[in-house]
């Protein structure tokens, strides 16, 4: 056979081509140029992320002709060989085969015997976690003292089953998952040296399958080249890794907003059709919907987070509540989990698309969330007022006074906060006429908590932050944390920004061993409705809209 697979040929043959393990690289780098280098080694780390190739590359660079070296030169007759497979001196050892005491007493005897043509001795030993006990026992004494000429390299995938005896031998070092970049970085130059022609949305869609291997990512390139004709396209990738394209999952998200469940089971039959995978598919959705949570979360899409997600899919975000995505995440998980233990996995993803759907407003409310919900009706001039009227009512500045934060924070207790922390999810499902009220408190953060029962609450937004004091809602508030507590509590709540601002002078003032630390007034309000307007009717879909998304975002027309 004259073809060679694409990571074979393409693997690093310097410490400069390897990718994604700079803190390993530059360590040998300088170590081999200053001459340091240790008698033993242990590389840990996921499958296919350059464990054996830089074992190899330290192998050549001890034994180069240009020796000491930061990278080996590859045109020496001792690199050349190691290239070649065909050394004397580089002992690569599977251990999932050769596992047995006499194997490692073989190895141990032939140590002592000097290197043939290089300077060094090299034993690689892979999957080193699968030698027996009797193997680690033989090799302890010839690992902690070897000969000067011998350089071990133990190479494993699972370091929880080396002994602590031999792990304290060897110098470790942790390999990390290569990023979806990187992985994109070393192929875009493989595929303008090869000249294949291939679409970036299938360069994205095999390095996210690699999950983390540059390996399974060129087994996937390679896969697919023979797969496609002329261009691999995104679709080939799907097709041979059995996961589900963006538009498959933006369909079935889409169909789910729309509230039409019978298109989304339809997507999935389809989808399953066409031999997919229940547990793939409910991974692909797992990930789309934090994607689409990341998206409605940041206000800048950070590339390194999320990558390569339509401008469709950034629509979609919007729809959403956080609340409602993160929820949809935990269904989603737990029917992964069902799913894993199921003979009849499709049953338990059917079942998740009707309770997502239940997550989400009625058909004719389809505006998950908004900057304002605007309703049209006939019924409106039996309203009060011949204009167009908000419920919002009329609203107050509201300046929070700096010396009630002071009181909290100088008398502080540790463990009354932490006991309304591990309580505090406890507030879902009190008072289910109050879900909202719920709701609310559970978006705040407690921050701090005061020996006489009051509660900093931090928020994310001013507009949350500034509902607390609403009377009604903070009257309903308190009364939930009293039942829930079984004593009362008042609630101060804080947009973050403040909160942070702050935390940070009292810490400082507090260092410069000031007794009670004054903090410099708030001096930006929040603006808090005072009171909803009445009128003489009101149509019960009004109602229904006020009850869905909150009075602050409903105006009539």
């Amino acid at each position: 056979m004259s073809y060679k697979t694409l990571y074979r040929a393409y693997r690093p043959t310097t410490f400069s081509d390897v990718v994604g393990q700079e803190h390993i690289t530059r360590t040998f780098k300088n170590a081999l140029k200053n001459d340091k280098i240790s008698h033993a080694y242990l590389f840990t780390g996921p499958r296919g992320t350059g464990k054996t190739t830089i074992a190899k590359i330290i192998a050549k660079a001890v034994n180069c002709e240009l020796a000491p070296t930061s990278e080996p030169c590859n045109k020496c007759d001792s690199c050349s060989s190691i290239n070649s497979g065909f050394d004397s001196d580089i002992f690569e050892i599977d251990a999932a085969s050769n596992n047995g005491v006499d194997e490692i007493r073989e190895i141990r005897d032939k140590v002592k015997y000097a290197p043939t043509v290089g300077r060094f001795k090299v034993y690689i030993i892979d999957e080193v976690h699968m030698l027996s006990t009797g193997a680690f026992n033989a090799l302890l004494k010839t690992l902690e003292e070897p000969p000067s000429h011998v350089i071990f390299i133990l190479a494993t995938t699972e370091p929880h089953k080396i002994p602590a005896t031999i792990i304290s031998r060897c110098q470790r070092f942790d390999f990390k998952s290569i990023s979806v970049k990187d992985i994109i970085y070393r192929m875009k130059y493989i595929v303008t040296v090869e000249n294949i022609k291939i679409e970036d949305k299938a360069m994205y869609a095999i390095a996210k399958n690699a999950l983390g291997g540059m390996r399974d990512a060129l087994s996937i390139l390679d896969q697919a080249l023979s797969y496609s004709d002329g261009e691999i396209t995104e679709a080939n990738v799907h097709e041979i890794t059995g996961t589900v394209s963006e538009d498959h999952l933006i369909n079935i998200v889409s169909a789910l907003i729309e509230h039409n469940t019978k298109e989304a089971l339809k997507i999935l039959d389809d989808l399953f059709s066409l031999g997919k995978e229940p547990l793939r598919l409910i991974e692909n959705l797992i990930f789309y919907f934090r994607d689409l949570f990341l998206m409605q979360k940041m206000n800048q899409i950070d590339e390194q987070l999320i990558v390569n997600h339509s401008v469709k899919s950034q629509e979609l975000a919007k729809l959403f509540t956080d609340v409602i995505l993160v929820k949809a995440i935990s269904i989603l998980n737990k029917t992964q989990y069902e799913m894993r233990r199921s003979n009849l996995p499709r049953v338990f993803i059917e079942l998740a698309i009707f309770e997502i759907d239940n997550l989400l407003p009625d058909n004719d409310k389809k505006e998950i969330i908004s900057e304002e919900v605007t309703i049209t009706t006939e019924e409106a001039p039996k309203l009060n007022k011949d204009e167009d009227i908000e419920l919002n009512g009329t609203t107050e500045n509201k300046y929070i006074d700096v010396s009630i934060i002071e009181n909290i924070l100088n008398n502080g207790s540790k463990e009354k906060k932490l006991n309304i922390i591990l309580q505090w999810q406890s507030l879902k499902d009190i008072d289910v006429n109050l879900a909202n009220i719920e709701q609310l408190l559970l978006d705040g953060e407690v921050v701090a908590v005061s020996q006489d029962n009051k509660i900093i609450l931090a928020y994310e937004y001013d507009t949350i932050c500034a509902k607390l004091y609403e009377k009604d809602i903070y009257d309903k508030a308190c009364g939930l944390l009293a039942k829930l507590f079984k004593e009362k509590y008042e609630i101060i709540a804080l947009p973050k920004k403040i909160w942070n601002e702050k935390r940070a002078e009292f810490v400082e003032q507090f260092k410069q061993n000031i007794k009670f630390p004054k903090l410099s007034p708030i001096e930006e309000p929040l603006i808090v409705r005072k009171q909803r307007d009445k009128y003489e009717y009101e149509p019960e879909f009004v109602k229904e809209a006020v009850n869905l998304f909150g009075e602050d975002i409903v105006k009539i027309k």
